[in-house]
């Protein structure tokens, strides 16, 4: 009965203090990180035994883990969509990678909603966008300000350095100023933070890295060293990949830093996650789930690994510091989730709940919640502790996820009245998406400069950009694609 009685007295504080800033009309400011490719057993938080994630685990200490939170939708692009749409892209067509496909102009972005609401909206790695058709980038779809993606050099090498004259592979993380992009992106996020706190507007930061993506030998050598002190020879690629790690967790410290010194740490819901699993050829690490992204025809992608994410919120005063959650959520969760703290009406279209009332304990997790993915080929149903999947056309395969976290055994034969139910359910809601859509490709002269229409317009160079800039100049790629900033770049150097 007390501990009852002291439940119910904590919940009621939370309760009261969310009524008080309602009241206040002091609504907080959110960040989002979305890594890329970032499995869960890379963490520390989340088992990984090896250095690296300090501040992401720090993060975790503060905030609550969420230990059965995934992806809904997967690889990155249809990710990302997730995210920002709150909803499931098969909604409208959008299956697999699926670049160029449209957003719907009807349905307003979690940016546009921010934004309307009265939030100041910044985005921080451009390239990582990936979302909608050439003309939907971020600047056109709810950002206000956009940190300019750094061009990056044309060719480059370890060894040998870079060569502008554009022979070979295009550097991944090495701009042609010298930056590396990790670094370039925790300096944006951090002058955005300082910018803007204490600022009339409350803020809504999107930052979406390149890493930890292949390629991975592009780090600095002073993160390899950091790691890994005594080493000769060749590193191997998860050295190279926690290098990467280390470098962006740095970033993270560098943003919770600049909250904390900007007094705005204690008004600021702090969400961190990943697109989709890691490459197991690069070395990530999946434990204790199997799977990932790559793989023989993606064959990794029908694991619970490439789907199961490194999750954490972290909200002090508003939600328990060093505690788990372990009901079922999704990224698609994190709209509707900001949306409720800028005060907006839940939107129409949105498949995702607001997670504060059930991190805090407000609210229980709907037992018979269920989860539905298909991409590339996976066709999967997440219900309670079952895992139901199929494969390229193979029969479907029923796993106790809980019980069987590598998916070794399959149940369909020994529980075949579930595998029928779940069967039913994903035909159920198959039923209700849009046929796969088909991408929007932009006129000819605009291919080279969206990566053959794969990727949204937008701007590049140093520094930030308005959206009310980008109006202006955005019919015209000699004033902001990467060939166009590399060409004033290297005018400049050689007068």
């Amino acid at each position: 009965m007390l501990s009852r009685l002291i439940i119910s007295f904590l919940l009621s504080g939370i309760a009261l203090q969310a009524a008080s800033t309602e009241a206040t009309g002091e609504r907080p400011n959110i960040v989002i990180i979305y890594v890329d490719d970032l499995a869960r057993g890379d963490v520390g938080a989340f088992g990984c035994p090896d250095p690296g994630t300090e501040n992401i685990d720090r993060l975790a200490e503060q905030g609550v883990m969420l230990t059965n939170a995934y992806t809904n939708n997967a690889p990155c692009c249809p990710s990302r969509t997730a995210v920002m749409m709150g909803m499931y892209t098969q909604r409208f067509g959008k299956y697999g990678l699926s670049r160029g496909v449209p957003i719907p102009e009807d349905k307003p972005t979690m940016a546009e909603t921010m934004r309307d609401a009265g939030y100041m909206t910044g985005i921080v790695g451009l390239e990582k966008w990936d979302i909608g058709k050439w003309d939907q980038g971020a600047l056109s779809e709810g950002f206000m300000e956009a940190a300019m993606q750094q061009p990056r050099v044309p060719d480059y090498d370890n060894e040998l350095g870079w060569n502008k004259n554009g022979f070979g592979h295009k550097s991944w993380q090495i701009d042609i100023y010298g930056q590396y992009g990790t670094e370039v992106e925790g300096n944006h996020c951090v002058e955005f933070i300082k910018r803007h706190a204490g600022g009339e507007k409350p803020f809504f930061l999107y930052y979406v890295p390149l890493a930890v993506h292949t390629p991975i030998h592009e780090v600095p050598q002073k993160y390899l060293d950091q790691l890994y002190p005594d080493h000769q020879g060749k590193y191997s690629p998860r050295q190279y990949l926690r290098a990467n790690l280390l470098c962006l967790d740095i970033q993270l410290g560098r943003i919770v830093d600049a909250l904390r010194e900007t007094g705005i740490a204690e008004n600021t819901l702090f969400i961190f996650s990943s697109d989709n699993g890691g490459d197991p050829g690069a070395g990530h690490r999946s434990d204790p789930y199997r799977g990932g992204k790559g793989g023989k025809n993606r064959s990794n992608l029908q694991w619970e690994g490439n789907y199961r994410m490194p999750t954490i919120l972290s909200f002090p005063g508003r939600l328990p510091a060093g505690t788990i959650y372990d009901g079922m959520s999704g990224t698609m969760d994190f709209y509707a989730t900001a949306a409720a703290l800028a005060g907006v009406e839940p939107q129409e279209h949105l498949d995702g709940e607001n997670l504060l009332p059930l991190l805090s304990g407000n609210a229980i997790t709907d037992p018979d919640k269920a989860y539905f993915w298909n991409t590339h080929g996976s066709e999967i149903v997440r219900w309670k502790d079952w895992r139901l999947v199929k494969f390229r056309d193979g029969s479907w395969r029923l796993y106790d996820i809980m019980d069987d976290p590598g998916e070794t055994r399959n149940l369909a034969d020994r529980y075949p009245e579930v595998a029928q139910k779940l069967v039913q359910r994903y035909t159920d809601w198959l039923s209700e998406m849009a046929p796969p859509a088909k991408p929007v490709r932009p006129p000819a002269e605009l291919l080279p400069h969206t990566e053959n229409g794969n990727h949204a317009r937008r701007p590049f160079g140093r520094g930030w950009m308005t959206a009310e800039q980008w109006e202006q100049i955005k019919h015209d790629p000699s004033k902001w694609s990467e060939e166009a900033a590399r060409q004033r770049f290297f005018n400049a150097t050689e007068l």
